[in-house]
């Protein structure tokens, strides 16, 4: 946890300030197998910390998603946007396949297309709504949709049909838990809770979320699935219903507070980023990434879309974040090309950070609440 406060540090000159993810990241490099090797990755509690901090992760990314903000005339943009970027991420997953002798051209794909709806959204928040900027809000959000409900197919070696599956099962259970809620608000009991909660100090609302949050992830894991989609979907679920003020502060403070960070710093300890250092052809996957990154967001530009939103849809992490969790995981990923996919993400999160001037972009920003 001391380890941890290097990424609020290093967000603390604003002017040249990266995102806090990026400093846990780091600090686990530096205390981790790239370092001093002084972090103890294999220790079965940081592993279950680490999990939960995953899911939250993930929980939180779903809960920024919220089609209900979508106007008709953004959504008109957005799909032109979306099918144009995949088209050019399938082509650049190929191209890569083929350069970088990477086997895997739909996880590059995958990659290459996605967003992060947490990192744009805290960022432009407090900005004026236009049609520019409601475009690249459905942009970014859809991007999240599908690049997560894509990338555990895309990070299993064996029993795909065993993780699909299970992934179904936990669609399932997460839209279950969608309508009972979407009931219960109907019925008023979700606004009565709300009241007994605040009055009583009883934190109601957050005991319920983390409950459903746990619950299906240990659904996840019996029936081999990812966390990731668990705590996604659950996500969705709950910013589909909306999520109050005071929840969305609570949520923010447990997992920017103290799993997100143990998540992070993990994370960087348990890859050796001097082994992609020292790897030619994950030195050049990651710098085809980038590049990758920044040209299949640019069929935006087409659309009249700013430059500043095509550095902002390029920003990436928790997709990275997720390849590499799952994809080291299940074998599919070295650990010099998981290095390699990281430094992509850090490239892509810090140099908007630092040229657009932005306020702070941890991920795990709490929604904005209607």
């Amino acid at each position: 946890m001391v380890a941890g406060l290097a990424g609020p540090i290093l967000r603390t000159p604003k002017r040249y300030g990266v995102p806090v993810a990026v400093g846990e990241l780091s600090i686990g490099a530096i205390f981790g197998q790239s370092g001093f090797n002084t972090i103890p990755i294999a220790d079965p509690t940081l592993k279950l910390l680490a999990t939960v901090g995953f899911a939250l992760l993930m929980f939180t990314a779903g809960s920024h998603i919220d089609y209900r903000t979508f106007t008709k005339k953004a959504f008109a943009i957005v799909y032109k946007i979306i099918i144009a970027n995949a088209l050019v991420a399938v082509a650049l997953g190929f191209a890569m396949d083929y350069i970088a002798h990477f086997p895997n051209w739909r996880l590059l794909a995958t990659l290459s297309f996605s967003s992060s709806a947490a990192f744009v959204i805290p960022i432009i928040a407090l900005q004026k709504r236009d049609l520019a900027l409601e475009v690249l809000i459905a942009q970014v959000t859809v991007a999240d949709a599908v690049s997560f409900i894509a990338l555990p197919f895309f990070t299993q070696k064996h029993d795909q049909l065993a993780a699909f599956k299970g992934s179904l099962i936990v669609l399932a259970a997460a839209i279950l838990i969608y309508f009972l809620l979407y009931g219960a608000k109907k019925l008023g009991f979700l606004d009565r809770t709300h009241d007994l909660s605040k009055v009583e100090h009883l934190g109601i609302e957050l005991r319920v979320s983390l409950a459903l949050l746990l619950l299906v992830a240990a659904l996840a894991t019996r029936f081999h699935a990812s966390v990731m989609i668990a705590g996604f979907a659950l996500g969705v679920a709950l910013a589909s219903i909306g999520v109050p003020h005071r929840l969305a502060r609570q949520l923010f403070g447990v997992s920017d507070g103290l799993f997100a960070p143990l998540y992070f710093i993990w994370l960087g300890a348990s890859i050796n980023i001097r082994t992609t250092f020292h790897s030619h052809s994950a030195l050049l996957l990651a710098l085809l990434l980038i590049l990758a990154a920044l040209a299949a967001h640019a069929p935006a530009l087409f659309f009249k879309q700013p430059l500043t939103n095509i550095l902002l849809a390029s920003g990436q992490l928790g997709i990275p974040a997720a390849a590499v969790t799952l994809g080291v995981a299940n074998g599919i990923l070295t650990q010099a090309e998981s290095g390699a996919i990281m430094l992509v993400a850090l490239f892509t999160l810090t140099i908007p950070s630092i040229f657009l001037k932005t306020p702070d972009v941890s991920l795990t920003q709490p929604p904005q609440v209607k």
